[in-house]
């Protein structure tokens, strides 16, 4: 499991299904959550788990879709079959999946997800979307402003996990695309830091940004 379901609307207001530039070789997120989670699924999408039968030490696991954000789906299809660990899934419950095909074939195997019951379902569903809307952007010079962007608003942001998310994604882009904050950036970050009410945020980020300019 990837930090998205520690830190990662209702399902009625469905994303749009967006088809996997990322498989390009020369496609930069310029995020974490891109880099490591969007570039390795093959598909993401919201459901509800139908049924759930052990097989061999394995839970063959039945999800009925409620909303197909990203990859490729066919146009009559309303379910989709997973392979997961033993007592990962339980009927009834609603999740957004993260899913690699299992052996290149019809079924799936899990890479994340996150509970509909997770308190911070909502945050990291808008998540999903800030980064699958990078998708639409055809030149690296608007994604790098859009990603920016996002890093300045999730600072500032009055939800937790957002504000840990986006500090987390500020560490990643430290280290995996090093020019892409600037000085000014950095400036505004400390702003931020300085009137943030979260201490152990601030703590944290103070120090990440002072160990960036050292």
């Amino acid at each position: 499991m990837s930090r998205l379901a520690g830190l990662l609307l209702p399902l009625t207001a469905a994303l749009p299904a967006i088809e996997n530039r990322a498989s390009r070789p020369d496609f930069c997120w310029f995020t974490q959550f891109g880099d490591r989670v969007l570039q390795r699924v093959d598909s993401v999408l919201s459901g509800k788990v139908e049924s759930v039968t052990p097989v061999r030490g394995t839970d063959v696991v039945r999800v009925s879709i409620l909303a197909w954000h990203f990859g490729e789906r066919r146009p009559d299809q309303r379910e989709v079959t997973l392979l997961a660990r033993r007592g990962d899934f339980f009927t009834g419950t609603e999740q957004l999946l993260f899913l690699q095909r299992f052996e290149g074939g019809g079924r799936y195997q899990l890479h994340n997800r996150v509970a509909r019951s997770d308190p911070d379902y909502e945050a990291k569903l808008r998540c999903l979307e800030e980064n699958l809307a990078l998708l639409e952007l055809e030149r690296v010079e608007d994604r790098r402003l859009r990603a920016r962007r996002l890093l300045h608003e999730g600072v500032g942001d009055r939800e937790r996990w957002t504000r840990w998310h986006a500090f987390h994604e500020l560490a990643y882009v430290r280290d995996a695309y090093p020019d892409l904050v600037t000085a000014d950036d950095r400036e505004e970050f400390t702003r931020l830091a300085a009137r943030s009410d979260d201490a152990p945020f601030k703590k944290a980020l103070l120090k990440l940004l002072k160990e960036w300019t050292s």
